[in-house]
């Protein structure tokens, strides 16, 4: 990503046209739109506490002022190229999830899976999965486009992959698609039926999914002996029976529900029906066998489970990213107005969670996980206000010109911001920056986004 962004750049020093750069950008909403995310950490650094970690997230922010600057320099350019970017870009998308689909089934070699997000191989398995969902939106909108069915091919691809990957940002994010989707095509009156019943399917999938997890999964009544278990064990794995597995969760716990799961008491009469592939999945960290559960509904029962029956926040994402956003709400009652700065918000973090004395493991005790209160907490209300602006200003152009590919894409990156710090990793920086570019060009413009 950074090569590409420095030869996007050099390409514009080598032409040298910096009048006719200027007069592309002067008066382009969209450049200056996004320009004020990056100069909101430019202005956090006044604030800061700690200059050297504010100046490397400054660093890597900048993908969000070089991005639009390369697509909006040449924005007639760009516009005529749009087409070939995202064929190129679904190409690519289709391609790489099927390296890492056959990969995960051993077709390139032997390769051990300890979770189902290292099905991503060239990135983050989370923001890969966006890619896909929007992958999802570019092949509907060809497909209107084209008339072509092979677009509803890769249609169904995609979702099997968003389905075997177990991503829960990505599932939403496909959800938000098709309902995007239902609502365009509401607006359309010979589609009307069509959008009815991919609206009540989006629906149905919601609510079945939403009382699933509100279902408490059914206690175990089965015997627990740890005596024969802690002598069973050793004799079987390396792994401590007081320790953790893969997944940094207690062996010991793991073993039990692993067993309880299948019926067995967990004793030594249970523990010699165990196979060793049993063991083997014990000791990567699955404590249920119905996770072993093929794509989605493994993810649903290992969330349920999260929700009802875990009391340790370790090892469970639900429960960290509950720590995680109460303490952000604590730090930003303490920093209401202008927030903490650019760069100071890992060290507020960490001494919050002292203070707390929290029972995140050091290695747990991470940021927001959510873009909204990363905002607000590194640059107060105001920065908080001004990120909600620019999805509602894009959000409102999109619906209003019929932009489908516009409007669902920044309702997916949306989405994932409520579980996600998506503007504070490359990959995420860079999808959003590049994307939200292409996509405000508008046709015959070469200076103007409006």
């Amino acid at each position: 990503m950074s090569i590409g962004i420095l030869l996007g750049l050099l390409n514009l020093l080598v032409e040298a046209d910096f009048k006719g750069i200027w007069l592309n950008l002067k008066h382009n909403r969209a450049f200056w739109l996004i320009g004020g995310l990056f100069s909101l950490h430019l202005l956090g650094l006044l604030w800061t506490d700690n200059l050297a970690e504010g100046f490397d997230d400054l660093r890597m922010k900048t993908s969000l002022i070089t991005v639009p600057l390369i697509v909006f320099a040449k924005a007639k350019d760009s516009w005529n190229l749009k087409d070939k970017i995202f064929t190129l870009l679904l190409a690519s998308i289709c391609f790489i999830s099927l390296i890492n689909v056959l990969t995960f089934y051993q077709i390139f070699g032997f390769r051990e899976y300890t979770d189902m997000r290292q099905l991503s191989l060239f990135g983050s398995h989370i923001r890969f999965s966006l890619l896909i969902a929007f992958g999802i939106a570019l092949s509907l909108f060809y497909f209107d486009k084209t008339k072509k069915y092979g677009f509803f091919l890769i249609v169904a691809y995609l979702i099997c992959y968003t389905l075997l990957s177990q991503v829960l940002s990505g599932f939403v994010a496909m959800l938000v698609v098709f309902m995007t989707y239902g609502l365009f095509k509401l607006r359309q009156n010979r589609f009307k039926k069509i959008a009815w019943v991919v609206l009540s399917f989006v629906i149905l999938i919601l609510i079945s999914s939403v009382v699933y997890l509100l279902i408490p999964p059914k206690k175990s009544q089965l015997p627990i002996n740890e005596t024969q278990l802690v002598s069973c064990w050793k004799r079987t794995s390396k792994f401590d029976y007081y320790g953790k597995d893969k997944k940094n969760q207690p062996v010991s716990s793991t073993l039990i529900r692993y067993m309880h799961s299948k019926e067995l008491p967990a004793d030594s009469v249970g523990f010699i029906q165990l196979t060793k592939e049993d063991i083997q999945e014990i000791e990567r960290g699955t404590a249920d066998i119905h996770e072993k559960t093929p794509g989605f509904i493994g993810k649903l029962n290992e969330a349920r489970f999260q929700i009802h029956s875990a009391t340790n926040p370790n090892g469970s994402t639900i429960r960290q990213r509950l720590e995680y956003w109460k303490t952000g709400i604590q730090l930003i009652k303490e920093n209401f107005i202008f927030g903490v700065g650019t760069g100071d918000i890992k060290d507020e973090y960490k001494k919050k969670y002292e203070k707390n004395n929290s029972l995140l493991l050091p290695d747990n005790r991470l940021e927001a996980h959510n873009t909204f209160l990363t905002f607000f907490i590194t640059f107060g209300i105001f920065g908080f206000l001004y990120l909600l602006y620019v999805i509602y200003d894009v959000t409102g152009k999109s619906y209003q010109s019929s932009d489908f590919l516009g409007f669902v894409f920044i309702l997916i990156l949306t989405s994932s911001f409520f579980t996600e710090d998506t503007l504070e990793t490359q990959m995420g920086i860079t999808i959003f920056s590049f994307l939200f570019s292409l996509l405000s060009l508008k046709n015959n413009s070469s200076s103007s986004t409006d």
